[in-house]
């Protein structure tokens, strides 16, 4: 173990244990074959035998073994780090205490990657025909796709239902396949549910609720929802994460980055959508939802940001009853906003229901910075009363200040009617530095512009922007992009509540009446615009001046670094590559002259101390040539994967 960490700390390699004591073990034979070597004495019958009489041979016998031993070992670890994978340390102990459950999970993707390969395989999906980048047009592909996802069932569908929402990268034919997943997911056992509350709450059911409704409201793929009453009456949700699922995501999530690796690197549509980069959004999105405790942070801020709304309420979390696994909410007595029957019942007219849950998105977007992202009807009740209650608070949206400014800055280039105040604001939303053609960019703005009208958001508005920009090669923030799916996802809900709503003459006059301090008039965006310049515009004159004076007296001077910030960096780095190379092969040569010199003299102290030093050095040198050489190879091994 020694000889094998000395070798990887040396290297700048970290082994992990297993690795390390392989290594360990070859470094060791090596080091006790050159100790066994250098310290053996000929005995009588001719042949060699090591004789330790004291502690201080000992101690030079071992010191042998491992100096010789991690000579050895470093260039059998330079080897075994580069054919071996390297794993980030994750639950060592339970791997230890159950070996047989750790080797199950390390197999279980690559079993899962064969199912899902075999079911491919029976829908042709493999043929070279669906390999092209116009293949992802394709309705006869999106099909298959669809069939292989319901086939193979368990966490791809719940990855394929959010893929369906990515409209800004997937073709439409796409999405709407995808949209049609359907997860038959029978509802856990009593028993199951019982396991996971008390293992949470650290108490039986019965002593946490007054009571507990077995039969569950509803089951979904990530968990299930039941009724349940507090101590004091309070009726309450509690919706309890199926038993496993975490193992399920990892197992699953690891066969979707094996295939995105291999089809981005085979095949010219999954390079054109950026398969690994969305297959990693999918996987944080389906790791998010699996965090109630989030859930249910999200759920109460939400909730006191919101309650003024007038029709619109979020229910309440109990947190004293929430953890990871179990959420626990106010219950809402209501139906679906797509039940034709309740909205004709409701005493609030379905123009009004819409307006009112218009305003409330508009609100928690401009005002708030933090929204519902994931809007659709099943999310959401509406109770006799004709409130509508908002829940499900597993996706939601966050604005930065950059996106929100670049939302008004879109809003003033809309209002006024000017191309290039839109095509500024689009290229500052991408945190473009001045690389994209602004006047081509202009242009299109222009040519899409005559399609907008003045004010509002509009979900046409933002999608036509973000393909625009998409063009130019500028990527918006990943919040406008899903700013624009959750714009989507809302107009189909509000023309399901009032099919003649419009949401772009809605938002138009909402925004004007009672969001017109988030957003703003044109000319109020202009006097912000004017006031944050105004620093920068009165010390203006200030700085011409002392620029002309230094001119006229001939001591204006303009100096350059020809590297400076991160080309500094980089040319640091490979002078000291070289020089520690460098540093290396001399004391390797140098230390080889002296163990010459130690052969051929007749001294005897002299021949020990050009030993020593001779030792010492080559020692020293071959520790720097390999720590540079492990470090290039593993840069290398970087770049090919």
């Amino acid at each position: 173990m020694v000889v094998g960490k000395l070798s990887g700390r040396l290297l700048g390699v970290r082994l992990g244990r297993w690795r390390g004591v392989l290594v360990g073990l070859i470094g060791w034979a090596a080091g006790a074959t050159a100790a066994a070597l250098a310290l053996s004495e000929e005995t009588p019958g001719g042949g060699r035998e090591v004789i330790i009489d004291s502690v201080s041979e000992a101690v030079a016998a071992v010191s042998v073994v491992v100096f010789f031993g991690v000579l050895a070992a470093m260039p059998v670890a330079i080897a075994i780090d580069l054919v071996t994978p390297r794993q980030p340390r994750r639950r060592r102990r339970s791997r230890l205490l159950h070996p047989v459950r750790a080797t199950k999970a390390a197999l279980a993707p690559y079993g899962r990657l064969r199912e899902v390969v075999g079911n491919a395989r029976r829908e042709n999906l493999l043929s070279l025909r669906y390999a092209s980048r116009s293949a992802l047009e394709s309705p006869d592909l999106s099909h298959r796709l669809r069939v292989v996802i319901e086939e193979s069932g368990g966490m791809l569908v719940k990855f394929g239902q959010i893929a369906s929402t990515r409209t800004d990268l997937l073709p439409g034919p796409l999405t709407d396949e995808l949209a049609r997943l359907r997860s038959d997911v029978q509802p856990v056992g009593a028993e199951s549910v019982r396991g996971v509350i008390e293992s949470e709450l650290g108490e039986p059911v019965e002593r946490a609720f007054a009571s507990f409704e077995w039969q569950p409201l509803a089951a979904a793929s990530v968990g299930q929802t039941h009724r349940a009453a507090l101590s004091d009456g309070t009726r309450v949700v509690v919706k309890v994460q199926r038993p496993g699922i975490g193992d399920l995501v990892v197992r699953d999530a690891a066969v979707m980055r094996l295939v995105a690796r291999q089809l981005e690197r085979r095949v010219e549509a999954a390079r054109a959508i950026g398969m690994r980069g969305l297959t990693e959004e999918l996987i944080a999105g389906v790791e998010q939802e699996l965090d109630y405790l989030h859930e249910a942070s999200v759920g109460t801020r939400l909730r006191e940001n919101r309650k003024a709304d007038v029709g619109i309420a979020v229910p309440a979390v109990h947190a004293t009853l929430s953890t990871d696994r179990v959420l626990v909410m106010e219950e809402v007595v209501g139906r679906p906003v797509d039940d034709i029957q309740a909205l004709d019942a409701s005493p609030v007219p379905r123009p009004e229901i819409a307006r009112r849950l218009l305003s409330s998105f508009l609100g928690q977007v401009l005002e708030d910075g933090l929204y519902h992202a994931d809007p659709h009807p099943g999310n959401m009740l509406i109770d006799e009363a004709g409130t509508v209650w908002l829940l499900d608070f597993g996706a939601v949206g966050r604005l930065d200040r950059r996106a929100l400014d670049g939302l008004r800055g879109i809003a003033l280039g809309v209002a006024s009617g000017d191309a290039g105040v839109l095509a500024r604001a689009a290229r500052d939303l991408a945190g473009d530095r001045g690389l994209a053609d602004l006047r081509a960019l202009e242009a299109d703005m222009a040519a899409s512009l005559g399609t907008m009208e003045a004010g509002g958001i509009d979900p046409a508005l933002i999608a036509d922007l973000l393909n625009v920009m998409s063009r130019h090669e500028l990527r918006p923030p990943a919040s406008m992009t899903l700013l624009a799916r959750a714009l989507l996802t809302l107009e189909g809900t509000l023309r399901i509540i009032e099919p003649g709503f419009s949401i772009q003459q809605a938002s138009k006059a909402l925004v004007m009446e009672q969001h017109r301090d988030a957003f703003g008039t044109p000319q109020e965006l202009l006097q912000k615009e004017a006031l944050r310049t105004l620093p920068a515009v009165r010390t203006l004159p200030e700085h011409a001046e002392a620029l002309a004076n230094q001119l006229r007296a001939g001591r204006l001077t303009v100096r350059t670094e020809r590297y400076a910030g991160g080309d500094r960096l980089v040319v640091d780095s490979w002078i000291d590559r070289i020089t520690l190379a460098l540093i290396g092969g001399a004391t390797v040569v140098s230390s080889g002259l002296m163990m010459l010199a130690a052969a051929a003299t007749g001294s005897g102290s002299l021949r020990i101390a050009l030993w020593i030093l001779g030792f010492a050095g080559l020692s020293c040198g071959a520790v720097v040539l390999m720590r540079g050489a492990a470090q290039a190879l593993r840069r290398q091994s970087a770049r090919l994967d």
